[in-house]
């Protein structure tokens, strides 16, 4: 009986994980790349019947980084100019962080004055989901750089610039589908995304010039009281 049941929860377990993976592979692989097929329908249906999921856009965000990661130090010989000894994950971690939140505010911001219909989780999970093609191609042309020679290094451009430039055309109609905009509309919030995040650029550049001059008023303050302090006890 014991061993009945065992068997059981073995086969409820592998029907469990088999589920999951089933799960997984549909909404990180087969749901973007329909919405790369079908754009308007799959983000108006990524946006009414809620099939966006927070953890693909984790997941792709995660996978960004190591791509980048994984760019910097395996591209072949012929592509790679970076010394390894300057590496820094944590670089690499800002500077691909770092803008995709920059953008999300920015767009929210703009939107939100342009009627724009999404939210903030919205506009991030469909900045991340466009990632999709970047990253796989990107991956794959890191990959092909270490096999290809002086001359064939057209094919490692190709495959990068395809995966920008699918990226950028789920982006917009992701941006598209999310705020229920026109075609036209779309481009003049594209436009004023990029004008928010220039001010919010410059607003953190202030801000650090400004705590950077503070910073250093209160340390000279530090190092005349120490200075004093030393003599005094002299």
């Amino acid at each position: 009986m014991s061993r009945i049941i065992n068997s059981i929860r073995q086969l409820l377990v592998r029907i469990n994980i088999k589920n999951k993976l089933q799960t997984f592979y549909y909404d990180c692989f087969k749901m973007p790349i329909r919405l790369m097929i079908y754009p308007i329908q799959g983000f108006d249906d990524f946006k009414r019947e809620k099939q966006s999921k927070s953890y693909v856009s984790w997941f792709y965000l995660g996978m960004l980084i190591l791509t980048q990661v994984i760019a910097y130090n395996a591209n072949g010989f012929l592509l790679n100019k970076n010394d390894p000894n300057d590496f820094s994950i944590l670089l690499i971690f800002a500077l691909t962080v770092f803008p995709v939140f920059v953008f999300v505010v920015a767009n929210w911001a703009t939107t939100a004055l342009m009627d724009g219909k999404g939210t903030m989780i919205e506009i991030f999970r469909g900045i991340t989901y466009a990632f999709f093609p970047y990253v796989w191609l990107g991956l794959l042309a890191t990959l092909i750089s270490n096999f290809i020679t002086l001359d064939e290094i057209i094919f490692f451009t190709f495959i990068q610039s395809l995966g920008i430039i699918l990226a950028a055309y789920m982006l917009f109609f992701g941006m598209l589908g999310i705020h229920e905009y026109g075609l036209l509309k779309t481009i003049f919030m594209f436009i004023f995304t990029l004008v928010a995040i220039a001010v919010i650029l410059f607003i953190i550049l202030l801000f650090f010039s400004l705590f950077q001059q503070v910073w250093a008023f209160f340390k000279s303050i530090y190092d005349e009281f120490v200075m004093r302090f030393m003599i005094w006890t002299l």
